[in-house]
């Protein structure tokens, strides 16, 4: 793999730090994830006074956030790519 320039290594820590607070806040305990649903058919749904529907979508799986993870790590190896032998 080429080196990278100052400039490019500077542009991935800058995107890296930026996912990984990103994935911090996400997935921290204090934060839900929800979705809008049509109606309530369960407890664990909550209906807003406007009328929608929310439900909480789990974080580490069946979601969209599952990427977030592997961007991560693809910034983490173009950083400090693996060392091949020979």
């Amino acid at each position: 793999m080429a080196t990278l320039t100052r400039k490019q290594r500077a542009a991935i820590e800058y995107a890296l730090r930026n996912a990984e607070r990103a994935r911090a806040y996400l997935f921290s305990d204090s934060v839900a994830i929800a979705r809008k649903g049509g109606v309530a058919t369960t407890s664990l749904h909550y209906a807003r006074v406007d009328g929608a529907v929310l439900y909480e979508v789990e974080k580490a799986y069946g979601s969209d956030l599952t990427g977030l993870d592997s961007a991560i790590g693809a910034l983490r190896s173009f950083l400090n790519p693996p060392v091949e032998s020979a």
